[in-house]
């Protein structure tokens, strides 16, 4: 059987098993599974492994009861499950809290959590820009100090040793270095570590008025009226000014002098009005 505690998608479990148990013993079938787990429809399990139907608890249970699952792995398969069909981002952060948890507990780290790590605090993403501009990157006093708010010399030398091990960062001579050019996010872990770190980003751009001058930050609002098709359009608009901002810093000969955070946020404040108007 794969193990659970591998897994943060409880779907992509239920495939391996499934096809893990045909490739033992061919006669296994998705009728036979549904029958072992209580379950009227044969066909059930196979639309929840491609996401068209979700697990109810009561259900959870008879599935996790006919896979084999101890109560330990039963609860995990359950906090995996409500992780995936989680609707509100701090129900999905509960749940991966007690992924990660258990996770920990019996040494079964995996990627994921590191780069949930990754996402969890904001200097994460500011240290690995930072290390850019110091000379002596290995030094966690300096780098803490230059923070905005500072933060101290231990969360500087963790954070490092973090990214190292996600290969973010690579050691050299004069301290770290960037290992790769630009850090993108995917996937449900790490999208659900991405909300937290936009959020918590919005609470500096929030206390950015108080800390900074008007000469040192750019603040622009606007509210408008359009169509979803216009929408569709903006979006992509937004999508096409980040990546020519990223080609821009890319390629400036300047050496950089200072680590700046981008937030932009398009949402709406009104429902739909749909029809004709007069």
């Amino acid at each position: 059987m794969p193990d659970i505690y591998q897994y943060t998608d409880y779907r992509a479990f239920l495939r391996d098993y499934f096809a893990e148990r045909k490739a033992a013993n061919d006669s296994f079938s998705h009728q036979f599974f549904a029958r072992k787990a209580g379950i009227k429809s044969s066909g059930f399990v196979l639309h929840v492994m491609k996401g068209q139907r979700n697990l109810t608890r009561p259900v959870l249970l008879n599935v996790a009861r006919a896979i084999g699952l101890d109560a330990g792995r039963t609860e995990y398969f359950e906090d995996i499950v409500s992780f995936d069909q989680a609707t509100t981002q701090s129900d999905r952060e509960y749940y991966f809290g007690r992924i990660a948890a258990k996770r920990k507990h019996i040494k079964a780290v995996s990627i994921d959590d590191r780069q949930y790590q990754l996402y969890s605090e904001w200097y994460h993403c500011a240290l690995r820009e930072l290390v850019t501009l110091v000379p002596k990157a290995d030094d966690p006093s300096t780098l803490a100090k230059l923070l905005v708010p500072a933060i101290t010399s231990g969360q500087v030398k963790s954070s490092l040793r973090l990214q190292e091990e996600l290969g973010i960062l690579k050691k050299n001579k004069s301290g770290f270095s960037q290992a790769q050019p630009f850090v993108s996010g995917g996937g449900p872990v790490r999208n659900t570590a991405l909300v937290k770190y936009q959020k918590e980003m919005l609470a500096h751009a929030m206390s950015a008025w108080d800390r900074f001058t008007p000469a040192e930050t750019t603040m622009h609002t606007a509210t408008l009226c359009m169509s979803e098709d216009l929408l569709d359009k903006i979006r992509q608009e937004i999508r096409d000014f980040k990546n020519r901002l990223l080609e821009l810093v890319g390629s400036e000969e300047k050496k950089p002098e200072r680590v700046f955070h981008l937030n932009i946020n398009l949402f709406p404040i009104s429902k739909a009005v749909k029809g004709k108007t007069k």
